[in-house]
Parts: structure tokens; sequence; C-alpha cells
């Protein structure tokens, strides 16, 4: 069965706007559009065992949420996906995997998938 392996990208405080209105608990409210994020890079099509693969998520033109990005495949989890913020609302994700195969990768700003996601990816 697929295992996920998941990660993602906390905006800092000063990227959130605090709706008090609608209850005691005070959620961040996210003003986003995750079809103005831009996925580019090799690590989007295929992936090559136990290597480091990368790509590039540039989320400066589709307002302020969450970055999430998950990773499954044949038969077990990815061994690591990390997201690094490069600044202005610009990331590098890398992930490994140590089983070839099939896998998809989920990349969603918010709620919402981003264009191009859910990704196919061929690991070698």
């Amino acid at each position: 069965h697929n295992q996920m392996c998941n990660s993602y990208e906390e905006p800092s405080l000063s990227d959130t706007e605090i709706n008090t209105t609608s209850d005691s608990s005070a959620e961040p409210v996210f003003l986003s559009d995750a079809s103005k994020v831009i996925c580019h890079g090799p690590g989007l099509s295929k992936g090559f065992l136990g290597r480091k693969n990368t790509f590039y998520v540039d989320c400066s033109k589709a307002g302020r949420n969450l970055l999430f990005v998950g990773m499954h495949g044949p038969t077990i989890p990815c061994e690591r996906v990390s997201i690094i913020h490069m600044g202005g609302h610009q990331y590098r994700i890398n992930y490994v995997v140590k089983e070839r195969g099939k896998y998809i990768l989920a990349v969603k700003w918010g709620d919402e998938h981003i264009p191009g996601s859910p990704f196919h990816i061929t690991v070698l």
C-alpha cells in the first residue's frame, strides 16, 4: 500500500491576517490563488534513486498561504522531502527516494493543488 511523506513551510506571523470576527479561536485567514503558483525543475518529471532530486516552486504572485508537498511511491514512503524558503515566497524542494518506480507528487498552496499537481514521477 502507498505511504505518504509530507513537508510544509510555515509563513511568518507577518504573512497572515488574523480574523477575529468568526470566533474566539482567531484562525489565520490567507488570501491566495494557487493557480498563480509556478513550478519548474528536473525533479518534477523524473527522479534518481538515493540522490537528492530538486524542483522549484514560485509562489511570489499567489498571495500568502502554506506550501504543502507530499510524495508517495510504490510501497515505501519517500525517505525525505524538504522545503527551503529562498526568500520572496520562492522555494526549493528536495526529495530522496529509495525505491524505483512510479511516484505521485502533490504540491498544494493552502488547500488547493497548484497547476500540474499531482505530478507523476518515474524514479530510475
